[in-house]
């Protein structure tokens, strides 16, 4: 049986380097391989082949659902499955749909002036315009496509008004009116967001919390999971070995804990919203309560094998999460750590010293799989672990539990329990706004891979084997990690991939220089989802200059956002609503070896045309920033620099016909254009118009919308070109690029 479960576990892992999901009929050529493979013994092979029959036929399904519904003009059918959120311009929603070809499938839909009765349960009738799910691409930021294949939504749109929405039936179930009552209960109560989360499942944390979670290293801890649910099992199989039981059926006392247990633990996890995380800790759950009612003793290798198995075969979409594989590599890590270190049966001292032991190997694997996953890790990871786990796990959480059974059985006193429960979570709260204020995330984004896993691998086999040479191959490993970190700075140019907006980065180091903020559309903010991840991402500790080249919200985002995170940067525009700003033609000459000049600024012609046009300079590499200025500003640039010419070319206006004219791209004679722009944009950026032009001139276009964010090495000898979506997993999940993955630049 191990042997399967490996093979399954292995077919996971070989489908995320697949080009290409292979096409449906191919299950029923795998079907007969793996009734062969099972008649012989060949587990392992036999189950890398169920993985890959249960992966093709639901992607498949999912494919087909999605076209079906993108090619059909039917109205949609469905109940709103989750709480709608309601911004100042729209409203937005999850509809699951029970009609139509995509039927049990979801879709996500933004409703323009939606019904203030707007809620969860409501069965609706209505129309919309709908489109794949696409988002950028990041190193930082979410990936919106493996989101949407987990969640199974299948399109997202915009609710069309005629044909009038039909209301066609209207009902609150039961968890949708305890949660307005848990709602309500805790509105008042400084400690709310995190109430409300571990109870419901409800994360309302505004952006401060989550930076606070994020740096202090406790996300896993209002993320209901193993964690929660195991500790709702524990006290439920308590609870019934403390009743007093007759002498007659005292042998039914173990199993009826473990069914007690089983069953609490259920109805939290339906109470959280049965979300990924909490449907793989009740999977869990439901595996290790058949073993016990069985009396089956399985060892920590057997079950963690088998629980990954189990998952992958039922849903093997999960092996795109983050999430699955950093919850099952820590449950891993703490199945090896048990197995390694024991708990002592009575000493105290021993105890304690073995949880800090626990929680200092924990902290170290989680860390290397932070870098591994988020090229970082955060500093106060082990810290926030000793002091808040045990706090939570024996008296907050348990106490939390207690306030919501009061609160759901209508029993007197339960605001006095609500009051508790703010106190006992005031430290919490108060740790995570401090982490968000003073915490700091260490950044290892160019990190080879196969280092860190050689690292991991060497520190699991430490564990396992007593042995000193392992050791001294663990610290060579450790020194290029040392010069990684001790390095010179270089010189590197970023395109973040903020959709129909523009924000680039000038990176040199832990400082940056920063060409405008990315778009800003009413709630949604890319300064915000996007650029201010990206910077993180990167290590910039100081971010120096910000430059807003003109007056469009999709190139001045949020940029009060990063004045608040960068309190010291220093803003040049010439917009009269940015303030304190100073003019763009008094940028400083240097931004420590780099030349910055401004070519055009001003004037009393459009907002586009009086963008601040830059050109940096690198190594002697020309980099031209143009903003949005059209053709005619062009013109004025070659007239006014005859001798003017770029190495690279961010193209005007996200490559809009009305910019890069044939003169002012033959004039400057780049040897690569990049482009900002979204991937479906009603602009139809960049314009065929300059694509043609481009080409007869011999230049490749790199665009956002197609590579993702984009990394420009600068050297003294080369530019290398990085395209971010050529590199990210799964390969067979990508855009399909006209360039190369790495596009090479030499003098």
């Amino acid at each position: 049986m191990k042997s399967f479960c490996i093979g399954v576990l292995a077919g996971s892992l070989l489908s995320l380097f697949l080009p290409i999901v292979p096409p449906f009929f191919s299950v029923f050529l795998l079907i007969p391989v793996i009734l062969i493979l099972l008649q012989y013994s060949g587990l392992f092979y036999a189950g890398i082949v169920a993985f890959f029959i249960s992966f093709i036929w639901q992607f498949t399904a999912y494919q087909n659902a999605q076209h079906d519904l993108l090619v059909s003009a039917h109205s949609l059918i469905g109940v709103i499955t989750d709480t709608p959120k309601h911004y100042a311009e729209y409203s937005q929603f999850k509809l699951k749909l029970d009609d139509g070809a995509a039927a049990g499938y979801y879709v996500t839909l933004n409703w323009s002036h939606a019904p203030d009765a707007l809620h969860q349960g409501q069965r609706w009738q209505l129309h919309a315009r709908l489109k794949p799910v696409a988002g950028v691409a990041n190193p930082a930021g979410v990936n919106k496509e493996t989101a949407a294949l987990l969640e199974q939504v299948v399109a997202k749109g915009s609710v069309v008004t005629s044909p009038a929405p039909q209301l066609l039936s209207q009902q609150q179930n039961i968890r949708s009116r305890w949660l307005s009552d848990v709602t309500a209960a805790v509105q008042p109560l400084q400690t709310a967001p995190l109430l409300l989360a571990l109870t419901m499942g409800e994360r309302q944390f505004s952006a401060p919390l989550w930076l606070g979670l994020q740096l202090s290293g406790l996300a896993h801890l209002v993320a209901i999971s193993g964690l929660h649910v195991g500790l709702v099992f524990g006290w439920g199989m308590l609870l019934v070995r403390l009743l007093p039981w007759p002498i007659l059926y005292l042998h039914w006392r173990r199993p009826a804990g473990i069914i007690c247990g089983l069953i609490l633990a259920l109805s939290y996890a339906w109470l959280a919203g049965f979300a990924i995380p909490t449907i793989r800790a009740a999977v869990a759950l439901l595996l290790l309560s058949a073993a016990l009612l069985q009396r089956k003793s399985l060892n920590y290798l057997s079950f963690w094998l088998l629980l990954a198995a189990v998952l992958l075969l039922a849903q093997p979409l999960f092996v795109l999460s983050k999430s699955f594989w950093l919850s099952m590599l820590a449950v891993a890590v703490i199945f090896l750590v048990l197995w390694r270190w024991p708990l002592p049966a009575t000493n105290w001292l021993g105890r304690v010293k073995a949880l800090f032991v626990f929680h200092l190997v924990l902290t170290l694997f989680m860390s290397l799989l932070s870098v591994l996953m988020f090229d970082g890790s955060t500093a106060l990871s082990l810290l926030s672990n000793l002091l808040f786990v045990p706090w939570c796990s024996l008296l907050a959480i348990p106490v939390l539990l207690l306030c919501l059974l009061a609160e759901l059985s209508g029993l007197p006193g339960s605001e006095l329990l609500w009051q508790l429960c703010d106190m006992l979570f005031q430290p919490l709260m108060w740790w995570l706004h401090w982490c968000a204020a003073h915490g700091r995330w260490w950044v290892l984004p160019d990190l080879p891979l196969l280092l860190v896993l050689a690292v991991t691998l060497l520190c699991v086999l430490k564990l396992l084997i007593k042995t000193p040479v392992l050791s001294y191959l663990a610290l060579i490993l450790l020194l290029p990690l040392l010069h990684q970190v001790t390095r010179a700075a270089s010189w590197q140019l970023h395109m973040i991939d903020v959709g129909q907006g523009l924000a680039v980065l000038l990176q040199h180091g832990e400082h940056g220089l920063l060409y405008d903020a990315g778009p800003r559309y009413g709630e949604y903010s890319a300064t915000s989802a996007q650029v201010l991840p990206y910077l993180r991402q990167r290590g910039i500790r100081k971010l120096d200059y910000l430059i807003l080249s003109h007056d469009d919200s999709d190139h001045t985002g949020n940029w009060l956002l990063l004045k608040q995170a960068f309190p010291d940067v220093k803003i040049y525009s010439d917009i009269p609503d940015v303030s304190p700003a100073q003019p763009c033609k008094q940028l400083p000459a240097y931004f420590f070896q780099a030349q910055l000049r401004v070519l055009h600024s001003g004037g009393s012609g459009s907002k586009n045309d009086s963008s601040c046009v830059v050109m940096l300079s690198v190594h002697g590499w020309n980099i031209l920033l143009p903003g949005d200025i059209s053709q005619s500003i062009e013109l004025e640039l070659l007239k006014k620099y005859p001798s003017l010419n770029a190495n690279v070319l961010v193209l005007a206006h996200h490559g809009s016909h009305s910019s890069s004219h044939y003169r002012f791209i033959h004039q400057l004679s780049p040897q690569l254009a990049l482009n900002s722009a979204s991937l479906y944009n009603r602009h139809n950026h960049p314009a065929e118009q300059v694509q043609q032009r481009l080409s007869m001139l011999g230049v490749p276009l790199v665009n956002t919308a197609n590579s993702g964010a984009l990394t420009l090495n600068i050297s003294p000898a080369r530019l290398d070109l990085t395209e971010y979506r050529t590199q990210r997993i799964p390969f067979w999940q990508q855009k399909p690029s006209t360039n190369a993955e790495t596009l090479v630049t030499t003098r």
